[in-house]
């Protein structure tokens, strides 16, 4: 996959393109249903799927009292892209100019003059172009005059539980916020993913018998805090892991920490990018009355997460 980080690095290979412009926090079922949409519309002519984005997100820079954490980190988010289908994905630095471009100059100048695409595939509520006046309907009316047509994709909707969601960025936030993580799992078609680096901790989990890395994850949003079963990949390697989202609270901690018990594998990673698939909430936080309470109900989180693990590998 051609990754472009500003237009003036785009080249002719990306003329006569099938586009699909936004942010694509999250790459979910919705985000993946326009891209599997974009490919079968490129696969008519051998043309390339594009997806046009922004980073960071508009709302940053317009309203920054109302931005909200990430679900996926630019490296996550070009690698969901590229599973979804993208053969190279456009990326804009959000800043004033770009912001302040009108729909019809945004069509203009960064579409038909850098692209010249043969679709653009987006879904119905998409909006664009200063004080997002832009939407679907402008580009039909632009359609003509710029040489591509316009091709709108339905929302995915799906039953979870006994509710028909409306898959979206801000369903899957609501979901990882309550500690929803299945929830989550089936509004992206994949388990939920922090990425960061490995950084020091206090190295109580040594002291405990399970020594664990911890993550730094920048701006992505967290699952609520809790104790999760899922997998660590690092180093070239995937794992079962344990999983924390908390504060410590049996060991004195205030700080909010993302750590990880890594089974079979005991490594030193610092430095090191890692992931945490997480895949399953075992319990909420809990402050023991002693470490040997703390470190007896770690032994039962680890055999919840082999059996759990191990359940998931088998049917994979």
């Amino acid at each position: 996959m051609k990754v472009y980080r500003d237009v003036s690095s785009i080249d002719d290979s990306l003329r006569g393109g099938v586009l699909a412009v936004g942010n694509f926090d999250g790459v979910h079922l919705g985000h993946q249903r326009i891209l599997r949409t974009a490919h079968a519309l490129a696969k008519v002519s051998s043309a390339a799927v594009i997806a046009m984005t922004f980073e960071p997100h508009p709302i940053t820079l317009l309203r920054p009292d109302r931005a909200v954490p990430r679900l996926t980190p630019w490296e996550e988010k070009l690698h969901q892209l590229e599973r979804a289908g993208a053969d190279a994905v456009v990326r804009l630095d959000t800043d004033w100019p770009l912001l302040s471009l009108s729909a019809e100059d945004f069509v203009r100048e960064i579409l038909i003059k850098r692209i010249h695409p043969s679709y653009i595939v987006e879904g119905p509520n998409f909006g664009f172009g200063r004080d997002r006046k832009g939407n679907v309907d402008t580009l039909r009316t632009m359609s003509q005059r710029g040489g591509f047509q316009v091709h709108v994709v339905e929302p995915y909707r799906t039953h979870i539980g006994d509710d028909l969601v409306t898959i979206s960025s801000t369903a899957i936030r609501r979901y990882l916020a309550a500690g929803q993580v299945n929830q989550a799992a089936a509004c992206l078609g994949r388990a939920y993913r922090l990425v960061g680096t490995v950084v020091h901790g206090a190295g109580d989990g040594r002291t405990l018998g399970f020594p664990t890395i911890n993550l730094d994850v920048g701006e992505q949003l967290l699952p609520a805090e809790g104790v999760y079963a899922g997998f660590a990949e690092i180093a070239g390697l995937r794992r079962p892991a344990a999983i924390s989202i908390g504060r410590r609270p049996t060991l004195g901690g205030t700080a909010l920490v993302v750590e990880a018990f890594v089974l079979e594998d005991s490594g030193d990673w610092y430095s090191e990018r890692a992931v945490l698939e997480v895949t399953e909430r075992l319990r909420d936080q809990v402050r023991f009355a002693n470490h040997e309470e703390l470190t007896a109900q770690i032994t039962k989180d680890v055999e919840r997460v082999r059996e759990i693990t191990a359940a998931m590998e088998a049917t994979s």
